[in-house]
């Protein structure tokens, strides 16, 4: 629980303290998960025409529980197999720049990293009414792109992977913002879910 808050109100001291330690994928791992199920949900809507806000009305046309357990389990893949690339390619620039790191602690940095991606999208679904500002018919992917940019949610995770690297590959923070490229590394699912819903 400590460590808990430590990465949500100290993560410099989180990621300096975890260099002592032996770190466990575990708590990474489950945060993705929960990700994927919850994309998966937000895709389930989108492939039935239903908001979420609409999901949770009784009125509203019901979706099957197969199309629900798909959309987990390709969101779940989606986001694992885009987290392990970028533990590839993040570990490997790091490295280039005289990083001490390892791919496992990479993984670990991204995947802690993706806690506030896994709690906008829990407001998303205790909040429905708070997506239904978002709906793709009535959004123009210039106010996406402009919404993601500001997003609180983006730019904690942004600075979560920054001290991330930068404390646990001992690397200046000049050098681990690089990885701001994960920004735009994460606008290409934005390109293909709006072309599929417009």
């Amino acid at each position: 629980m400590r460590n808990t808050v430590d990465l949500i109100i100290h993560p410099k001291r989180f990621f300096e303290n975890s260099r002592k330690w032996e770190i466990s994928i575990i708590a990474p791992i489950i945060i993705l998960i929960l990700i994927g199920i919850v994309d998966g949900i937000v895709v389930a809507c989108l492939v039935n025409n239903t908001t979420i806000y609409e999901m949770f009305n009784p009125e509203a046309p019901v979706i099957s529980a197969t199309t629900i357990l798909f959309s987990m389990i390709m969101g779940s893949f989606s986001v694992y197999a885009l987290i392990i690339i970028q533990t590839v390619v993040f570990n490997l620039i790091m490295k280039k720049m005289g990083g001490t790191g390892t791919r496992k602690q990479a993984f670990y940095i991204l995947g802690l990293a993706s806690f506030p991606a896994l709690v906008e999208g829990l407001i998303f679904l205790y909040f429905p009414q708070t997506f239904g500002l978002f709906q793709f018919e009535n959004f123009h992917f210039v106010s996406l792109l402009i919404y993601n940019f500001l997003n609180v949610f983006n730019i904690w995770g942004i600075y979560l992977l920054i001290v991330g690297f930068a404390k646990v590959y001992d690397v200046s923070y000049k050098k681990a913002s690089v990885l701001y490229l994960q920004f735009l590394i994460k606008m290409i699912p934005l390109f293909i879910i709006y072309f599929i819903a417009s």
